[in-house]
């Protein structure tokens, strides 16, 4: 009995999980809000920075002339000396072991840190 209700299951499983061709809803104010959470709590900890623009520029990141930077030492003031030089609108250090948001954003300088805090990767993203 439970062997014959196993494909009806998966059935109604899998029929769950599919798409139905409706466009997803995003509006720009809850792409903000989702990323604002992540800022703030990266600028409690000296991490992160994002200066005060009104409103979306166009701008995108360029990482390619910094890459000379990496093996220096991170500061707050080399990360925005990198984030204004990349053309990048935020920056944010990553430290090893250190819980980040993985969505892309290409406005946003990476600089991806050692445990003594000196550069290994300069990235957007």
């Amino acid at each position: 009995m439970i062997r014959k209700l196993i494909p009806v299951l998966l059935a109604a499983t899998l029929s769950a999980c599919a798409n139905t061709g409706a466009p997803r809803s995003s509006s720009p104010s809850s792409d903000t809000s989702s990323s604002a959470p992540a800022a703030s709590s990266g600028t409690s900890s000296g991490s992160s920075y994002s200066p005060t623009a009104s409103g979306p520029s166009g701008k995108t990141c360029d990482a390619s002339a910094l890459q000379s930077e990496i093996g220096k030492k991170a500061t707050p003031a080399v990360l925005e000396d990198l984030r204004s030089r990349s053309g990048s609108q935020t920056a944010r250090m990553l430290r090893p072991g250190q819980l980040v948001t993985m969505e892309y954003n290409d406005t946003r300088l990476n600089l991806i840190l050692d445990g003594k805090d000196v550069m290994t990767a300069i990235r957007c993203g």
